[in-house]
């Protein structure tokens, strides 16, 4: 049987079983309204991938929902096409439809999501849910320069929403040009996130400091690199390694953890052992995130 005409239920119980004791037991009911969704499906005669995929754009929210979301689990490449249709036509479901491009879509969808980047970056008023969509769906490619490009413009724009510039500084770190210090695009960076480490939304803050530390990484695929550049972010880093410690926006750390790592990373060229997420992992309380 080709695994595109297996069934939805096998897909999903094969899923399932394929996940620790301890992950079936923390997503117990995760699971079950999933398992709910496929036999919902099947009620409608929705019961391979193929027909999820055709059936997509007309499905309830609730089960239009489950399938978006089953098309990146599953890798389904085959979905582009519908999910970039439902980009534009569907805006509910726009942030859910490119999240799943960014896993499943190729350089088509690449294309289409700096088409988009750079329209809305050259209005007097860009949509920042436009922006939002754009920065989730060139997270997670392998994509070219121009998508980079993208990324950066949007976490340099001061006329933008902290929490949208942080996302875009966030989605930066999956960027290979932030790697190359002889670049335009690495002082760009450089520039913003030094610049960011004082702004008074926590967001470009926080995510500034990350940036920091991608750019101070001397991975083992590159060639040892000095960090000397970096020292004009040390009194910054170390004040708020001393003084602030609000949670960080979403996580369970404070800034002084995050900035304690960016320190590190500067002095060691390396991420350490026991980072920020690990030292706070009992800490169930999260930071606010603010959205306008």
């Amino acid at each position: 049987m080709k695994r595109a005409d297996k069934k939805l239920t096998e897909h999903y119980i094969a899923f399932v079983a394929k996940r620790s004791e301890e992950s079936r037991a923390s997503c117990a009911d995760f699971d079950r309204k999933n398992a709910q969704c496929v036999t919902r499906l099947a009620s409608r005669g929705v019961t391979t991938i193929p027909k999820l995929i055709a059936a997509l754009p007309d499905l309830s929210s609730k089960l239009k929902g489950f399938g978006i979301w089953w098309l990146a689990v599953t890798k389904t490449r085959r979905g582009e096409n519908v999910l970039l249709r439902m980009l534009h036509d569907d805006p509910p479901f726009r942030l859910s439809c490119a999240a799943t491009l960014s896993s499943i879509g190729g350089p088509r969808s690449a294309r289409e999501f700096i088409r988009i980047g750079k329209a809305q970056l050259a209005s007097s008023s860009p949509d920042r849910k436009w922006l939002e969509a754009v920065i989730y769906g060139l997270k997670l490619f392998d994509a070219p320069r121009e998508a980079a490009n993208v990324l950066l413009t949007i976490y340099e724009r001061t006329d933008l929403p902290g929490w949208l510039r942080g996302n875009a500084g966030d989605a930066m770190g999956f960027c290979s040009p932030l790697q190359d210090r002889r670049t335009s695009f690495f002082r760009r960076a450089w520039t913003t996130a030094l610049n960011g480490l004082d702004h008074t939304d926590i967001e470009v803050q926080f995510w500034s400091m990350y940036v920091i530390m991608q750019l101070a990484q001397n991975d083992s695929s590159n060639r040892k690199r000095s960090n000397a550049c970096f020292a004009a972010a040390l009194p910054r880093l170390r004040e708020i390694a001393a003084t602030d410690h609000r949670l960080a926006p979403g996580y369970w750390w404070p800034m002084s953890a995050e900035a304690e790592d960016a320190i590190y990373v500067i002095k060691h060229g390396n991420g350490r052992e026991n980072d920020a997420g690990e030292r706070w992992l009992g800490n169930k309380e999260r930071g606010p995130m603010i959205r306008e």
